[in-house]
């Protein structure tokens, strides 16, 4: 039975690198993953950045932008922070993402990477249910002109940096006053 996604990104640890033994266990990893999807009838390529930091060769590359364009699964290798960083960048593509976990947590990576195949096969088939997360629009304002202006997955956290004392800030919701606030930060 051929796989229903047939072009698939697979994405690995921000800012890995592949020397040492954790970097050659994530290498591994990584082209473990590549060969079980190719016996599986999809078409892999390496997000960019994750094939240069592991030092993998032989494979396609696609940055994000080629990946919103060309695949129709992302396969995040990691933990949850890798999934939360890549799920903003795609998150205007629309491309479903898969977790398997590599990190410390697994909440949202809960593919145990030992053993994934098992839960991956039936996934790749239309074995799934879609979980889809609500994404927040954070912009930070300064003197009426924005300063930051990103998505977020889990929560937005804006904090003074590296002044000294309390900011003053001015919290608004879909353009509506919610509260006025003096702290070190704040995470939403």
């Amino acid at each position: 039975m051929q796989s229903q996604f047939r072009h698939v990104a697979l994405i690995g640890k921000y800012q890995a690198v592949g020397s040492g033994s954790t970097g050659a266990s994530s290498r591994r990893a990584m082209e473990d993953i590549a060969h079980f999807l190719h016996a599986q009838g999809c078409e892999v390529a390496f997000e960019a950045e994750t094939a240069r930091n592991l030092g993998i060769t032989g494979h396609a590359m696609l940055d994000v932008d080629g990946i919103g364009a060309q695949c129709d699964l992302g396969l995040v290798v990691g933990g949850d922070g890798t999934m939360l960083g890549i799920g903003r960048q795609l998150a205007c593509h629309n491309v479903p993402l898969i977790g398997i976990n590599q990190g410390r947590l697994g909440f949202i990576t809960d593919i145990p990477l030992e053993g994934y195949q098992a839960v991956l096969l039936p996934m790749l088939h239309g074995a799934y249910e879609e979980d889809r997360r609500s994404l927040m629009q954070a912009r930070v304002m300064r003197d009426g002109h924005c300063v930051f202006d990103a998505l977020a997955m889990n929560d937005v956290v804006v904090n003074r940096g590296a002044t000294s004392g309390m900011v003053e800030l001015r919290v608004e919701v879909d353009g509506h006053f919610v509260a006025n606030q003096r702290a070190d930060g704040l995470i939403i």
